[in-house]
Protein backbone atom coordinates (compact mmCIF):
# COMPACT_ATOMS: atom_id res chain seq x y z
CA UNK A 1 0.00 0.00 0.00
CA UNK A 2 3.00 2.58 0.65
CA UNK A 3 4.11 1.75 -2.41
CA UNK A 4 1.17 2.59 -4.40
CA UNK A 5 0.94 5.55 -2.30
CA UNK A 6 3.93 6.40 -3.05
CA UNK A 7 3.85 6.05 -7.20
CA UNK A 8 1.03 8.02 -6.46
CA UNK A 9 2.50 10.96 -4.91
CA UNK A 10 5.35 11.00 -7.52
CA UNK A 11 2.86 10.54 -10.47
CA UNK A 12 0.85 13.46 -9.49
CA UNK A 13 4.21 15.79 -8.52
CA UNK A 14 6.09 15.07 -11.35
CA UNK A 15 4.25 16.43 -13.90
CA UNK A 16 3.93 19.31 -11.87
CA UNK A 17 7.64 19.53 -11.47
CA UNK A 18 8.53 19.43 -15.03
CA UNK A 19 5.73 22.42 -15.93
CA UNK A 20 7.71 24.71 -13.28
CA UNK A 21 10.99 23.73 -14.90
CA UNK A 22 10.92 23.95 -18.17
CA UNK A 23 14.96 24.35 -18.56
CA UNK A 24 14.82 20.81 -17.00
CA UNK A 25 12.01 18.99 -19.07
CA UNK A 26 13.92 16.71 -21.60
CA UNK A 27 16.63 15.67 -18.83
CA UNK A 28 13.43 14.87 -16.29
CA UNK A 29 11.54 12.91 -19.87
CA UNK A 30 14.47 10.72 -19.74
CA UNK A 31 14.20 9.98 -16.03
CA UNK A 32 10.52 9.50 -15.60
CA UNK A 33 10.77 6.74 -18.18
CA UNK A 34 13.10 4.56 -15.82
CA UNK A 35 11.59 5.68 -13.03
CA UNK A 36 8.15 4.22 -13.69
CA UNK A 37 9.79 1.31 -15.58
CA UNK A 38 11.64 1.14 -11.99
CA UNK A 39 8.57 1.60 -9.68
CA UNK A 40 6.58 -1.04 -11.71
CA UNK A 41 9.32 -3.52 -11.55
CA UNK A 42 9.27 -3.55 -7.15
CA UNK A 43 5.51 -3.41 -7.47
CA UNK A 44 4.55 -6.46 -9.55
CA UNK A 45 6.50 -9.08 -7.35
CA UNK A 46 5.45 -6.94 -4.00
CA UNK A 47 1.68 -6.48 -5.49
CA UNK A 48 1.35 -10.36 -6.62
CA UNK A 49 2.71 -12.09 -3.40
CA UNK A 50 0.07 -9.92 -1.45
CA UNK A 51 -2.74 -10.30 -3.92
CA UNK A 52 -2.08 -14.20 -3.88
CA UNK A 53 -1.67 -14.14 -0.18
CA UNK A 54 -5.18 -12.32 0.22
CA UNK A 55 -7.10 -14.59 -1.90
CA UNK A 56 -5.74 -17.70 -0.34
CA UNK A 57 -7.12 -15.97 2.96
CA UNK A 58 -10.54 -14.45 1.49
CA UNK A 59 -11.04 -15.95 -1.46
CA UNK A 60 -12.30 -12.47 -3.02
CA UNK A 61 -11.71 -12.80 -6.87
CA UNK A 62 -13.20 -8.96 -6.67
CA UNK A 63 -10.11 -8.17 -4.83
CA UNK A 64 -7.69 -9.78 -6.95
CA UNK A 65 -9.22 -8.93 -10.20
CA UNK A 66 -9.16 -5.06 -9.35
CA UNK A 67 -5.36 -5.95 -8.26
CA UNK A 68 -4.66 -7.45 -11.37
CA UNK A 69 -6.54 -4.56 -13.51
CA UNK A 70 -4.63 -2.28 -11.89
CA UNK A 71 -1.00 -3.95 -12.36
CA UNK A 72 -1.91 -4.48 -16.29
CA UNK A 73 -3.31 -0.28 -16.74
CA UNK A 74 0.24 0.29 -14.72
CA UNK A 75 1.94 -2.00 -17.64
CA UNK A 76 -0.19 -0.40 -20.51
CA UNK A 77 0.62 3.03 -19.43
CA UNK A 78 4.72 2.41 -18.82
CA UNK A 79 4.80 1.20 -22.21
CA UNK A 80 3.09 3.84 -23.92
CA UNK A 81 0.58 1.94 -25.78
CA UNK A 82 -1.85 4.63 -26.07
CA UNK A 83 0.98 7.23 -25.98
CA UNK A 84 2.76 9.65 -23.31
CA UNK A 85 0.25 11.52 -23.07
CA UNK A 86 -2.01 8.76 -20.96
CA UNK A 87 0.93 7.53 -19.03
CA UNK A 88 -0.10 9.57 -16.10
CA UNK A 89 -4.13 9.32 -16.15
CA UNK A 90 -3.61 5.45 -16.58
CA UNK A 91 -0.73 5.02 -14.29
CA UNK A 92 -3.11 7.43 -11.61
CA UNK A 93 -6.12 4.78 -12.00
CA UNK A 94 -3.99 1.89 -12.30
CA UNK A 95 -2.06 2.68 -8.83
CA UNK A 96 -5.60 3.62 -7.76
CA UNK A 97 -7.10 0.12 -8.58
CA UNK A 98 -4.19 -1.74 -6.55
CA UNK A 99 -4.08 0.71 -3.67
CA UNK A 100 -7.77 -0.12 -2.97
CA UNK A 101 -7.19 -3.90 -3.57
CA UNK A 102 -4.62 -4.09 -1.15
CA UNK A 103 -7.11 -2.01 1.73
CA UNK A 104 -9.92 -4.86 0.34
CA UNK A 105 -7.46 -7.52 1.35
CA UNK A 106 -6.39 -5.63 4.85
CA UNK A 107 -9.66 -4.80 6.12
CA UNK A 108 -10.53 -8.11 4.93
CA UNK A 109 -8.22 -9.61 7.16
CA UNK A 110 -8.77 -7.50 9.84
CA UNK A 111 -12.32 -8.97 10.17
CA UNK A 112 -11.37 -12.15 9.70
CA UNK A 113 -9.72 -12.12 12.63
CA UNK A 114 -11.77 -9.79 14.40
CA UNK A 115 -14.76 -12.83 14.29
CA UNK A 116 -12.29 -15.50 15.80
Amino acid sequence: MWLSGLCLVHCLALPLAVLLTPAMSQWLEATETATHWILFGIAIPISVIALAQGYRRLRSIMTLLLGGIGLLLMLVAVSHVFGREMEVLLTVIGVTAVLFAHLRNLLGHQALHAKT
